[in-house]
């Protein structure tokens, strides 16, 4: 029981002692008056005033505790309710309490799954370190290899001239080859005839034998021109192994110089089309833009991933149109080249495009902001032919507030000043220059023509002069303002605002 029921309990024996003690009062008070209502004998008007006395008592003591006790009126008006409901409550607690038994397992189980989560964090993260310093590498070795390809760009000529001087001693030797193989091959005829002759000779010598003192001194004379060319067909033989010997170095060094030659070659290949010289008409310039897309920050590596695809896909599409096409083997008719880099141990590797585009994606997370990424062409390419690009990264900060100025400038409104000229000049100067220093990145769309920051709807400018020619003096001041917030990436959109121009001294 609680201290309030306890208290109820009290005030109602004290108020049924004070009851029973006031009815015997008043009965004893009525009796004595011996007082008739209604025509009632005294002895029962007491009984009845004694028992409404009663009653009032009790009607009054309840609905004075039913006003000022909170707990009694509760009690009094829902005491069988709060009981059913206490009923409920405690069934509805044990149900409770076994849902929280379960909870507490499930909470278990995910702590687990939360710490082993965690452990994974961990080595993605020192993976991620690792990923990182490898890009840092890999682009210190992009830079020395951009170092050594400008080297054996200079080294290409000098190893072309020493490779036709090459072919022209190639050609001399042979020359001289061919006249020492026909020197010998006449000596092997000479000896040839002559060992003939002496076994003629000796065949005629019993016939001879009187000629045999003739031919004796002639056989002397014989077998000292056959030492002579015994021993001249000995130095030439050893000449002819002097210059097989110098035959096969040339050989091999004519191997290394075809070698050589062939990475000169493939070097002058990849040089060319780095250059790009052809005779067909050009479909894309070099650095000109074939798209753009902007990363906003915190974004998931696959949409990161994704955004970077649709990047490529436009760039592919805006080559097309310009007449650029695939390679055979290939889907886009843009790639990202292949670089060589050497590694700090020596060992030269080559980066792919899913490569580049894994680390541009790793920097695009790393930078923690939003990011602006352009496809750029690498170098001029011909019609028909796929072109190089390269994707290069910006922060895209906050450029512009919505409605901040921009620019402004001076119109003379007269008809003989040309305001739309005036207006036309304003844009592509002064408003074009501010947008590029504050950090809108501009769209070189075609080389050669000005880098755009932004469009202006023809109706506007039509508005524009509409308000010029009914101005009510020769000058007024064109403000251009922020339509909307603008980033780094995004296209200025411009608002204009025309105001007279006041006199100095009239506010």
């Amino acid at each position: 029981m609680t201290a309030t029921m306890l208290v109820i309990c009290v005030l109602l024996t004290l108020f049924g002692g004070v009851l029973a003690y006031t009815g015997d009062w008043l009965g004893r008070r009525l009796g004595k008056q011996r007082l008739s209502l209604f025509g009632i004998r005294p002895r029962h008007t007491a009984t009845l005033i004694t028992t409404v006395t009663g009653c009032l008592t009790v009607a009054l003591t309840v609905m004075g505790m039913t006003l000022v006790n909170e707990s009694f009126r509760a009690w009094i008006t829902r005491g069988d309710r709060i009981l059913l409901e206490l009923r409920e409550n405690e069934v509805r607690l044990k149900g409770l309490q076994a849902r929280n038994a379960e909870l507490q397992s499930v909470n278990q189980q995910l702590r687990s799954e939360q710490e082993r989560l965690g452990n994974e964090l961990k080595q993605l993260e020192s993976e991620y370190q690792a990923r990182l310093r490898q890009v840092q590498a890999l682009e210190a070795q992009l830079a020395q290899a951009q170092r050594e390809l400008r080297q054996n760009r200079d080294q290409l000529k000098s190893a072309q001239q020493q490779l036709a001087q090459a072919r022209r001693i190639r050609q001399q030797l042979q020359q001289q080859i061919e006249a020492v193989r026909a020197q010998i091959a006449a000596l092997q005829q000479q000896q040839e005839q002559l060992r003939r002759q002496n076994d003629e000779f000796a065949e005629q010598g019993a016939a001879l034998a009187s000629e045999n003192a003739k031919l004796d001194s002639q056989n002397r004379q014989l077998q000292a021109q056959n030492l002579e060319l015994a021993e001249q067909n000995q130095r030439l033989s050893r000449e002819n192994e002097q210059l097989e010997t110098q035959n096969s170095i040339m050989l091999e060094r004519n191997a290394e110089l075809r070698r050589q030659r062939d990475e000169l070659e493939r070097a002058a290949r990849e040089l060319a089309q780095l250059a790009n010289i052809r005779l067909n008409p050009i479909a894309v310039q070099i650095g000109e833009e074939l798209g753009r897309v902007i990363i906003p920050a915190n974004w998931s590596e696959v949409r990161v991933r994704q955004a970077l695809q649709d990047l490529l896909n436009l760039a592919d599409k805006t080559a097309r149109e310009r007449g650029a096409a695939s390679a055979s083997g290939q889907s886009r008719a843009v790639f990202i080249p292949e670089k060589r880099v050497r590694l700090t141990s020596g060992e030269q590797v080559e980066i792919t495009e899913s490569e580049s585009l894994e680390a541009i994606q790793q920097n695009i997370r790393a930078s923690g902001d939003s990011v602006v990424v352009i496809a750029i062409a690498l170098t001029n390419t011909a019609q028909g032919e796929p072109v190089p690009i390269e994707l290069r990264l910006f922060r895209n900060r906050k450029v512009f507030e919505a409605n901040e100025e921009i620019a402004r400038v001076l119109v003379d409104c007269r008809p003989d000043r040309s305001p739309l000229g005036q207006v036309l000049t304003f844009l592509q100067t002064e408003v074009r220059e501010r947008a590029i220093k504050a950090g809108v990145l501009p769209r070189q769309e075609r080389a050669g023509s000005l880098p755009t920051v932004g469009e202006t709807a023809p109706d506007t400018l039509l508005r524009l002069m509409e308000q010029a020619r009914q101005c009510r003096t020769e000058r007024v001041w064109l403000i251009a303002r922020a339509a909307k917030t603008t980033y780094v990436g995004d296209t200025l959109t411009l608002k204009f605002e025309v105001l007279p121009d006041r006199p100095a001294g009239r506010g």
